[in-house]
C-alpha cells in the first residue's frame, strides 16, 4: 500500500532574485494594487480543473497561501521585497516567515480538520503576523 507523504511546506531553496532590484522596495501602484484585490485562488483553481488540470492538494494549498499573503500584505502597504522575504529563508535553518505562521496553524488545528478551516487558521495567524510587521 502506497503512503502519501504529508504537506510540507518549505522554502529553504526558495529564492527570488527580484528581491535585490531597487522595483522591489517601491510600494505597489494604484493599478497593480487593483489587480492583486482582483486575485481569487479559488476561482483560479476551479478555471485549471476546467481545462483538465487537477492540481494536488498541496500545490492547491501553495497557490492558496500565497495569494492570500500577496493580498493581505499588499493591503497593508508591504513591497513586494517585504512579501517575498515572508516566503524566503534568511539562512537555511531559520524557518521562514510563512513557514512559521504555517506550522503555527498545523499546532492550532486538530489532525483532520477540514482545508477550510486550515485556510481560516492561517489567516487569522497570517493577520497577526503581517499586522506586527506593518507597525514596524
Amino acid at each position: 500500500m502506497a503512503r502519501r507523504r504529508a504537506f510540507v511546506f518549505q522554502f529553504e531553496d526558495c529564492t527570488f532574485d527580484w528581491l535585490f532590484w531597487p522595483q522591489a522596495r517601491q510600494p505597489f501602484d494604484s493599478r497593480t494594487l487593483d489587480s492583486i484585490k482582483s486575485l481569487d485562488a479559488e476561482r483560479d483553481l476551479s478555471l485549471l480543473k476546467f481545462y483538465g488540470w487537477e492540481p494536488s492538494p498541496e500545490c492547491s494549498r501553495t497557490l492558496s497561501i500565497s495569494t492570500m499573503l500577496l493580498k493581505k500584505g499588499a493591503e497593508r502597504g508591504l513591497t513586494p521585497r517585504d512579501i517575498g522575504g515572508i516566503l524566503c529563508r534568511q539562512t537555511v535553518r531559520k524557518e521562514s516567515r510563512m513557514e512559521e505562521m504555517i506550522r503555527e496553524a498545523k499546532d492550532a488545528v486538530l489532525p483532520g480538520t477540514s482545508e477550510t478551516v486550515f485556510m481560516e487558521t492561517i489567516s487569522g495567524i497570517m493577520d497577526l503576523h503581517l499586522d506586527c510587521l506593518s507597525k514596524q
